[in-house]
Order: structure tokens, then sequence, then C-alpha cells
């Protein structure tokens, strides 16, 4: 019990890390052929939060 803490860390980083590289993922590799306005909308937010995601992985890194 006595790294729980860092059990709760290791697996936000975990978390955090997966769902930021696969929405970087997507950032690259989504297309929307019909509506082009719909497209960059979802390219933006996928961006974000894969951005978000790397940033808050590498905090609970930091914090480990």
């Amino acid at each position: 019990m006595e790294n729980f803490i860092a059990a709760i860390i290791f697996a936000v980083l975990t978390a955090a890390g997966t769902l930021g590289v696969s929405s970087i993922g997507m950032f690259v590799f989504y297309r929307d052929k019909e509506d082009r306005d719909a497209e960059q909308r979802n390219r933006f937010e996928y961006g974000f939060f894969g951005l978000a995601g790397l940033v808050v992985m590498l905090l609970m890194w930091y914090a480990l």
C-alpha cells in the first residue's frame, strides 16, 4: 500500500499517453472528402486533445 499513489499516477500517465498518441494519429489520418469545414474542425479537436494528452502524460511522468 505504500506505492498506491504512484500506481494511480502511473495509470493516469498510461491512459493520457495512449489517448494522446491515438488522437495525434487521428489528426494525421482523418479525412472527410464531403465536408472540408467539418474536417478542419475535427482535425483541430484531435490535435488539441492529442497535445493535451501528451502534456498530461509528461506531467505525470515528472510527478513520478
